[in-house]
């Protein structure tokens, strides 16, 4: 008859039967009970009976409570189905999804499902179903999305080094400039609002394409807005058009808000009207120009599109003036929401900046 296999003693019986009472898997349980009653005495027979197995299951038990502990007794999960694409046909296919066809060469402008279907065939010799493949980039984070607007002449470069550097400096420079004040960082853009109406998504019955009421008409004025991304203010004027002169305004009345120990860094893109030399910037205010063609980075295109979904579609203004109460009623419900500012506004680019 063999040697009893021995019974690492690191946790105590009752300490083990605390376990079995916390574990999950019955299996589980039903071994570390089994461990537990040989720990107490009794045969390895009794004690795997008691605990309802065999005596062979529980010698297998003891060996890998042995080798990891508790975590040893747990069924190793199953190998299952091999996965249809290895992690380097994964990585090669990212990458030409992220690089987009060629529609020269490619014949598409964008791809679908059953053109990437006919392009792992080709490459990896593997043929996958549209649904199939929908279901691995799914879990693999993907999804169909509407494309972001990018200017052919963006520099990307210019961009990270504002990012990174460029707005770090504009503020240390208004610190140095101002010393005493405290620099507040404020990002400023303006909208139009028309009579002609704005559609928007809506939850509607599947397989129908929902109505939505739009006018047609083109008489329309501009919400001129500046937020704060810490959510602490909001500053906003609707004026009937814009240049030179409405911006005079709009900074002049946003002035008279900025306390007299703030001096407000405002970031606004180049419109003509930004940069005029006619402008007259009051003292308490610094204009930094964002990077040309980069209104990723200004958080403030996130408010416009949010107020135009959440309040400004589906509508049609009896007149001028329904126009203008629309939109002060709009920014209005936005400056009052701290929490909503912060959410559209501090992008995570911009928190490491002022933290």
């Amino acid at each position: 008859m063999g040697r009893a296999l021995e019974i690492r003693d690191d946790l105590t019986a009752e300490e083990l039967r605390a376990l079995v009472g916390r574990e999950r898997s019955n299996r589980a349980a039903r071994r570390l009970l089994a461990i537990a009653n040989a720990l107490d005495g009794m045969s390895r027979a009794d004690a795997a009976t008691a605990a309802g197995m065999e005596r062979q299951a529980l010698r297998d038990a003891v060996l890998r409570y042995n080798a990891k502990g508790p975590a040893g007794v747990r069924d190793r999960p199953l190998p299952g189905r091999p996965p249809a694409l290895s992690e380097a046909e994964l990585a090669l296919l990212f990458d030409r999804i992220y690089r987009g066809p060629d529609p020269e060469t490619d014949g598409v402008s964008a791809w679908t499902l059953p053109d990437l279907c006919r392009w792992i065939e080709a490459r990896f010799d593997k043929r996958l179903t549209p649904q199939r493949l929908s279901r691995i980039l799914r879990r693999e984070g993907f999804s169909r999305q509407k494309t972001r607007p990018v200017q052919p002449k963006t520099d990307e470069a210019a961009q990270r080094r504002f990012e990174k550097k460029g707005l770090r400096a504009a503020l240390k420079a208004a610190a140095e400039a101002h010393p005493g004040k405290r620099i507040t960082l404020w990002f400023q853009d303006e909208m139009r609002v028309c009579h002609k109406g704005r559609l928007c998504h809506r939850w509607w019955s599947r397989g129908r394409r929902p109505p939505g009421r739009q006018d047609q008409r083109f008489e329309w004025t501009y919400v001129f807005g500046a937020a704060r991304p810490d959510g602490e203010a909001a500053f906003g004027l609707v004026l009937q058009e814009v240049g030179t002169q409405a911006m005079q305004i709009f900074l002049d009345a946003f002035a008279e808000t900025i306390p007299e120990d703030e001096h407000a860094v405002m970031v606004l893109d180049r419109a003509g009207w930004h940069g005029a030399k006619a402008l007259r910037v009051p003292p308490n205010v610094t204009l930094v120009p964002l990077p040309p063609y980069s209104p990723q980075l200004n958080p403030i295109e996130r408010v416009w599109l949010w107020l135009r979904e959440r309040f400004l579609s589906l509508r049609v203004f009896p007149d001028f003036g329904a126009i203008v109460d629309a939109c002060c009623h709009a920014w209005n419900a936005f400056a009052d929401d701290p929490e909503r500012i912060r959410s559209l506004c501090l992008q995570p680019w911009i928190r490491k900046i002022i933290g």
